[in-house]
């Protein structure tokens, strides 16, 4: 087996196999964990540096989109030779260059052919966009995922069933925790998947007759459906008195409050070490994740109000998070983050409309004056990497129970006859928790003048958001059929100018962040 630390580095590097298998297979996670404590966050940016002037090189070379792209904006790729070139190359979005161009054409010599899978993510217009995965892309999942489940989780010291509660139909994140979770098992862990999906009764049905065979349990899934899972097993006297209860969450930030309620509905749940999530896309698939360093870090700022505005001024408690840059090259600007990956679309200086920002862990830890005990335990031993903050969508939209919640969908529903001579049209959208930390979709909606509220109109207007978010949004679609809970949004009829939401001479906020 690979051992060597230049092994370990050209692994990921590389950004092309033929054999995920034999490649992760040779890949040595104990040595990584070594380097990621060892190297230093300078390091780790140089070697993030030099993978993302490869990716481009590669990709202004090899990917007749990105090619044409480079053209017409007049951008000659011999000339970017150093980290400063590359931070002058125009940013990609969705606008200008997902839709732009054909999905073959941004493939690799503008072929899908030696893509292996492909996932699909909703779109504003109800439409999804596909994603193609490559080779390289199945290897690298697996590697980090082993990383994570070793490293965080401990799965070669307790006989552990990972429990995958995504969704198993052609959105991402299902297929893309399920298949490294299983090349990870391969490598002869004492690890047992359950790919159940999102049915909570299945779950439910076999965990009483699973459970007691393992030391372990990973619940890995959207942080909504897992809450539900544990809240169902708890009324139900499902006892995990003899197992270690751990979740691992994607696609949705939570307040540590939140991560409080879930530790406390399993005995013996640290919410620190047990109780983490990873940040993720169906573009670039895993970006980051939390670490016990990372959580601590995060209940520093929810705890000080000081800290929070030298952090993140204005913006609210980001969540946090640790990313390796050799693995995806992240830059902040303004408050935008950028990606550049090479995925099995390569992504240069991507935007995926993400609010947040880079920081350095010796520049996140200066704002501290006083750590706390666990802070500083958890700085002996975390691994050198830097941080990202996730402070939510810079495009204006949000995530209700994992589903991408757009203002054009609300406008669609409210542009109706029936409603324009009585409300304004503005809005704003803010999600909000009830006391059993359930989501609920709040929509203030501005009358007309000298109108006033009324149970109908309210009604109305709830029923005709849910028909049009059904209709056009295939995420909120897919919870509607199969999440059981009540997603219907909860309306508030404002007069006409409120102070609060609506005031007049302000231009129209769209999503209440806090």
């Amino acid at each position: 087996m690979k051992t060597t630390r230049q092994a370990i580095l050209s692994t990921f590097q590389k950004t092309a196999t033929t054999n995920p298998l034999e490649r992760f297979a040779d890949f040595n996670v104990s040595q990584f964990d070594k380097l990621l404590r060892n190297k230093s966050e300078d390091y780790w940016n140089k070697q993030g540096e030099q993978k993302a002037l490869r990716v481009f090189h590669e990709s202004a070379s090899n990917v007749p989109a990105y090619r044409d792209f480079l053209k017409k904006r007049r951008i000659n790729p011999e000339k970017i030779n150093s980290i400063e070139d590359f931070k002058k190359i125009p940013i990609t979005t969705k606008e200008n260059y997902i839709n732009t161009y054909d999905i073959a054409d941004r493939c690799i010599a503008g072929d899908m052919s030696h893509r292996l899978l492909v996932a699909a993510s909703s779109g504003t217009s109800g439409a999804p966009k596909l994603w193609p995965r490559g080779t390289y892309q199945e290897f690298e999942a697996a590697a980090i995922h082993e990383l994570l489940y070793t490293t965080l989780f401990q799965i070669q010291k307790y006989r552990t069933l990972i429990l995958i509660g995504f969704p198993m139909g052609i959105y991402v994140s299902g297929m893309a925790t399920t298949i490294p979770s299983w090349l990870v098992a391969t490598k002869k862990y004492p690890v047992t998947l359950l790919t159940v999906g999102n049915n909570k009764d299945e779950i439910l049905q076999v965990l009483p007759s699973l459970k007691g065979e393992y030391e372990q349990i990973i619940f890995v899934g959207h942080p909504f459906f897992i809450k539900d899972v544990l809240e169902s097993a708890r009324d139900r006297s499902i006892d995990f008195t003899n197992q270690k209860i751990r979740t691992l969450f994607c696609s949705e930030g939570f307040s540590e409050e939140w991560r409080d309620y879930i530790a406390s509905l399993a005995p013996n749940v640290d919410p620190q070490r047990d109780i983490l999530s990873t940040y993720g896309s169906s573009e670039l698939l895993l970006m980051g994740y939390e670490t016990p360093f990372s959580v601590a870090l995060r209940r520093e700022i929810t705890n000080s109000s000081v800290l929070q505005e030298k952090i993140t001024p204005q913006r609210g408690i980001p969540s946090v998070f640790q990313y390796n840059p050799l693995i995806r090259y992240i830059e902040s600007i303004g408050n935008d983050l950028l990606f550049t990956s090479g995925s099995g679309i390569p992504l240069i200086r991507y935007n995926i409309h993400d609010s947040g920002a880079v920081f350095s862990s010796e520049k996140f830890l200066a704002h501290i004056e006083n750590p706390s005990k666990v802070l500083q335990i958890a700085m002996k031993n975390r691994w050198n990497l830097p941080l990202v903050t996730l402070d939510g969508r810079s495009d204006q939209t949000i995530i209700f129970y994992a589903a991408n919640i757009y203002p054009e969908h609300i406008h669609a529903a409210l542009n109706q006859k029936s409603f324009l001579s009585k409300i304004t049209g503005k809005f704003a959208i803010k999600k909000e928790y009830n006391k059993k930390m359930d989501e609920i979709l709040r929509i203030y909606i501005e009358l007309r003048p000298n109108k006033k509220p009324s149970s109908q109109l309210t009604a109305s207007i709830s029923q005709h958001i849910v028909d049009t978010l059904k209709a056009v949004n295939l995420e909120y679609l897919f919870l509607w059929d199969n999440l059981n809970k009540d997603i219907r949004p909860k309306i508030a009829l404002c007069f006409y100018q409120d102070s609060k939401f609506f005031k007049p001479g302000k231009k129209p906020k769209y999503i209440i962040s806090s």
